[in-house]
């Protein structure tokens, strides 16, 4: 019998799915409230009923306050001779993460945005998030801001701002939302986590008047037709995107990982999904790796398929390889590590004879608890993966194994074999599976036997990557009003 979830998302999207939050707003801008608290309020309901270990959004556990203090001030000196080097304006305005920068030919190269960057070097600005406040330097991509001062000063501005209207205001939110939960799925947050919500609530309401001006601020000194958002259906980034909306600039999310019928960050309830309102605090604008990706959200947002930049990127690279494919690549979420430490340990001690290794791939966000914790090898066998570069990791891999990391589509083509392990998490993403499944190590060990199972069809795969991502991208710029010409291969390739 299939392994179902122990909750849908449909369920989950009932709690939102009434008119009442749409008049929880901001006093001063009209902004609604609920997209500023979704994601955490839907990940706490996520984490009660589908995980096992409770999540932790915590990415900067163990980071030394000298360095945090040291790339802020880096980051206020970059900003700062940006500007008056004339040098902050520009067409495309993009918003990424520190989390894709890898090493490339001895400078850092964001996976998820500069491929971007770099096809317009003279037309975009990257402003970037630190991760784990790490410099984000030397790198191919020069031009770029840093939101760290920005989102400084706009935390500051709000703590000092808070009043007991913010407070009222927000509790009154938590309230309705958490009542609704109880009764429709028989959960709440705890009163713990309610105050918790409303405190972290508060704060954004009262600082979402300054937000809206510095955000104004920073689009008028870089004058873009369009921005370029990463995660911008999650919520948070709604002030600015009322912003770039205020000033006429296209507001665009581009595809960072693996989005599905399951994914609480592109699926909403009736009411939000319909609203005129709700739609301005999203991106106007999704770009998607592929076809196949485009029917598998209710987002109301225009979907436009370009492709992976980073996947063609390393596929040139990689080109032809005689490497042995002699490796179990097993994907890890970034959530719960120690369930796939016991699955790796259950496949070495039934593959190991067949010569195949074993090998973990932490994701981006743990990987500096599993090397504390870890170090590089599990019982002398299991073998903790150090590449930066996921593709470096699939080169060699027979089989890749994983629940919902991206990982596994990005395998496709790559690796001999793809299996999805079938648990609640990836029955709640993907209630129709998009690979070959397994519910035990005894199972996937059975199939791996089978020489034509798991391998996936060509239709399939092409689907989920579109080719051409060049023009492709240089089109959808050109229906934005973004001059230029044609960029070549050469203009992004490191």
């Amino acid at each position: 019998m299939t392994t179902m979830p122990s909750i849908t998302l449909a369920q989950l999207l009932a709690v939102e799915d009434v008119p009442d939050i749409l008049d929880f707003r901001c006093a001063e801008t009209g902004i609604l409230l609920w997209p500023h608290v979704r994601t955490v309020f839907m990940r706490m309901a996520m984490s009660d009923l589908l995980y096992g270990t409770p999540l932790d959004g915590s990415v900067s556990k163990g980071v030394p306050p000298s360095r945090a203090i040291a790339t802020f001030g880096r980051s206020v000196v970059r900003n700062a001779l940006l500007g008056v080097t004339g040098q902050s304006r520009a067409d495309v305005c993009m918003l990424s993460t520190g989390i894709g920068n890898q090493l490339v030919d001895g400078k850092l190269l964001n996976r998820l945005s500069d491929h971007f960057a770099l096809a317009y070097p003279r037309q975009t600005i990257t402003v970037e998030d630190h991760f784990h406040w790490h410099w984000p330097g030397p790198r191919h991509n020069r031009r770029m801001l840093m939101h760290a001062p920005l989102q400084a000063r706009n935390a500051l501005e709000a703590r000092l701002r808070v009043r007991d209207r913010h407070v009222q205001q927000a509790a009154r939110l938590i309230e309705l939302v958490s009542a609704r939960g109880a009764r429709l799925l028989g959960w709440s947050p705890g009163a713990q986590r309610e105050q918790v919500l409303i405190s972290m609530l508060a704060r954004k309401i009262a600082g979402m008047p300054q937000q809206l001006r510095s955000y104004e601020a920073m689009l008028n000194r870089i004058q873009p037709k369009v921005l370029l958002l990463i995660g911008a259906c999650y919520g948070p980034s709604a002030t600015l995107i009322r912003a770039a909306r205020d000033q006429g600039v296209v507001t665009v999310e581009y595809q960072h990982g693996t989005i599905a019928p399951g994914h609480d960050g592109y699926n909403f309830g009736a009411a939000l999904q319909t609203s005129a309102d709700y739609r301005a605090s999203l991106p106007e604008h999704f770009l998607s790796y592929g076809t196949w990706w485009n029917d598998r959200i209710n987002a109301p947002v225009r979907m436009t398929e370009v492709g992976n930049p980073h996947r063609d990127f390393r596929l040139a690279r990689m080109g032809t390889t005689d490497k042995a494919k002699n490796t179990i690549l097993i994907l890890a979420d970034g959530t719960e590590f120690g369930i796939y430490v016991d699955l790796s340990r259950q496949l070495a001690r039934q593959t190991g004879r067949d010569g195949l290794r074993v090998v973990i791939r932490p994701h981006p966000l743990e990987r500096v608890v599993v090397a504390a914790q870890y170090g590089r090898c599990i019982d002398g066998t299991i073998h903790i993966d150090q590449n930066d570069d996921l593709y470096t990791s699939v080169l060699s891999a027979h089989v890749v194994v994983s629940e919902l990391s991206t990982g596994l589509f990005e395998a496709a083509g790559i690796a001999d074999k793809l299996f999805m392990w079938d648990t609640p998490k990836a029955r709640f993403c993907f209630p129709v599976l998009p690979f070959e499944s397994f519910r035990s190590a005894q199972e996937l060990v059975g199939l791996l036997e089978n020489e034509a199972v798991g391998r996936l069809p060509a239709n399939q795969r092409d689907g989920m990557w579109a080719s051409g991502w060049l023009d492709n991208y240089a089109q959808f710029l050109n229906t934005c009003g973004v001059p230029g010409s044609m960029p070549s291969a050469e203009d992004v390739h490191v």
